[in-house]
């Protein structure tokens, strides 16, 4: 599977960066972002085709491995118990801390 991935046109420039490496981590798409414009948290939420990969993911949003303890990532389905999406949150105006949480993931190996 190619992990090429192009931002949409209308993606908030400060989610392109995070949004880039989470989809080179295998299994993992993201499917929507708001960067929350500083007033609102920064926000992506994605689907995992593969919940082995997860670890992978999830360990740089962990404030011990990241050194930024305000985000987490939540698990959802909808009223018509559509499959699972997460969501990875930060708080409003963490656009700096969302590139350091990007350049942490790009590390992962992507094999």
């Amino acid at each position: 599977m190619s992990k090429t991935w192009k931002p949409p046109e209308d993606i908030d420039p400060e989610c392109v960066p995070l949004c880039a490496a989470m989809n080179r981590v295998p299994g993992i798409q993201t499917i929507e972002s708001c960067c929350g414009h500083g007033k609102d948290p920064f926000r992506v939420w994605f689907v995992a085709t593969s919940l082995d990969r997860l670890p992978d993911l999830l360990y740089w949003f962990d404030g011990c491995h990241s050194g930024f303890y305000d985000w987490k990532v939540t698990v959802a389905t909808d009223c018509a118990k559509s499959p699972v999406h997460f969501k990875v949150e930060g708080p409003a105006g963490a656009f700096s801390e969302a590139d350091s949480i990007a350049a942490l993931i790009a590390d992962v190996k992507t094999s």
